[in-house]
């Protein structure tokens, strides 16, 4: 994990968890950063727009499970 001016960067392999109060709150690890691409009709350009953080946890049940979250909601485990 990095920070830079208030901002929160997390690497593969990080541990995170959601910080908000849950029933279940896995410890769950970073896989990716998640990005969309398209390209401006403007400028006939390519651009990359952030969509989240994809991470990795077992759930109660030791399912794989994966989902991409807002940085927001993820703090450090």
């Amino acid at each position: 994990m990095m920070i830079n001016n208030d901002k929160i960067f997390f690497n593969p392999g990080d541990k995170v968890k959601v910080k908000h109060e849950l029933d279940f709150c896995p410890v769950m690890y970073v896989v990716e950063k998640v990005t969309r691409s398209y390209v401006n009709k403007d400028t006939n350009s390519k651009e990359n727009t952030f969509i989240g953080i994809k991470c990795r946890w077992y759930d109660s049940n030791f399912a794989l499970q994966e989902a991409i979250f807002s940085t927001k909601d993820l703090t450090q485990a």
